[in-house]
């Protein structure tokens, strides 16, 4: 079995994907304990370590998960920086230029590990700015020094070579009922066999949908999880339906055997939203409503246009982000007023309902924000089985 690492773990949404694609994890990083708790308790191989990466030098990580050959590693250095919102952040905080942020220099950390163990091939997981931002000097260091990687030993040519052109995926277009997109950097060791990225099995928008499979909607992939109200503080409830079960709904469900589910919280609106939550339809946006509704739960209408926001039950969810950890007002259940309880987000995200999140409410929020996709994760691990099976019989 090919094994790999994860670094910036976080809960372990990739992780998940590379198990489910046939691969074995031995091992991942991340500097948040309640996050490497979810990951090591999901990830019974692994040896999920909490800690700061440029205070974990490889060949430390190397003992500790008692490995030297690593078949891949994957990851995604932390990118505040890189997004939209994240450089806004930053700049009103520090009011220093993004460029000089020195979470920017985390790839570096991923490359030493790339440097240590030299795997076959890995992968490196951004927000689709990682390209282009700063004129794209970050993104073309990152491939220079991937490039470099081995020259001195091999006669001044690189043992890597990165998989252009980098693709941007889009979660939705593999299963995900959520349009989330991803910039996937792989990078594989020179040969003739080249790593492919996979293909779309369910189209969206896209023109050509000949042999693909209908998208799938927020009601389908949260349509047979309990029917709670915000007020619930039970963890494990029982699953509100269990015949005629959807596609989605039997790849979530197919290697948990209790009849109840885990982490179906949902966080307690305040008085004011309960109020406006009724005039919203689905679809719907904090701008859209009447002044007199808005006034009942005031914003910066300048700046907050769609602070609330009611999910489309026959339509793929909007990106779900970390942000979800602080009111969920952006994820409104499409036909009850509340927002969604972590398994619901979760099942946005596609992570099967035999994983558990470890924390408290907002925390689990956040882990399950933060995650790159299962299914997508998924879709990245067969194509890389497949690179590796052939690249193994020629």
């Amino acid at each position: 079995m090919y094994e790999f690492i994860d670094l910036f773990c976080g809960a372990g949404g990739f992780s998940t994907g590379l198990e489910l694609a046939g691969f074995k994890c031995i091992g991942g990083i991340d500097n948040i304990e309640t996050i490497v708790k979810t990951h090591a308790l999901n990830h019974k191989y692994s040896k999920s370590i909490c800690g700061d990466i440029r205070e974990i030098p490889p060949e430390k990580f190397a003992k500790i998960i008692g490995k030297k050959k690593v078949d891949v590693i994957i990851g995604g250095p932390p990118c505040p920086t890189f997004s939209t919102i994240g450089d806004a952040k930053i700049r009103s905080v520090t009011g220093l230029p993004t460029e000089k942020d020195p979470r920017n220099q985390l790839f570096l950390e991923y490359l030493k590990y790339v440097e240590y163990f030299r795997p076959e091939i890995f992968v490196i997981e951004n927000v689709p700015n990682f390209i282009t931002k700063y004129n794209g000097k970050i993104f073309n260091t990152a491939v220079k020094i991937i490039e470099s990687i081995g020259k001195e030993e091999n006669g001044g040519e690189g043992l890597y070579e990165v998989i252009k052109p980098v693709q941007v995926l889009n979660s939705v277009y593999y299963g995900v009922p959520q349009t989330r997109k991803r910039m996937l950097l792989v990078a594989q060791k020179k040969s003739k066999q080249k790593f492919s990225y996979p293909k779309p099995t369910h189209y969206y928008d896209q023109e050509d949908k000949k042999g693909l499979k209908h998208f799938v909607t927020v009601g389908d992939a949260i349509g047979d999880l309990p029917r709670i109200t915000d007020n619930w503080r039970v963890s494990e409830v029982e699953y509100s339906k269990y015949t005629r079960l959807n596609e989605y709904q039997k790849i979530m469900r197919s290697n948990h055997s209790s009849r109840f589910v885990s982490n179906n919280i949902c966080r307690m609106s305040n008085d004011r939203a309960k109020q406006v939550f009724p005039h919203m339809p689905q679809g719907g946006k904090y701008m859209d409503l009447p002044p007199e509704i808005r006034r009942i739960l005031p914003f910066r209408e300048d700046i907050f246009h769609d602070r609330l926001k009611r999910l489309i039950m026959d339509q793929p969810s909007w990106t779900v982000i970390a942000h979800i950890g602080m009111d969920g007002y952006m994820y409104i259940h499409p036909t009850e007023n509340r927002t969604l309880s972590v398994r619901e987000a979760a099942r946005l995200q596609s992570f099967p309902d035999d994983f558990v999140f470890v924390g408290n409410q907002q925390e689990t929020y956040v882990q399950v924000g933060n995650a790159v996709p299962p299914l997508l994760g998924k879709a990245m691990g067969e194509s890389i089985m497949e690179f590796l099976k052939k690249r193994r019989t020629k």
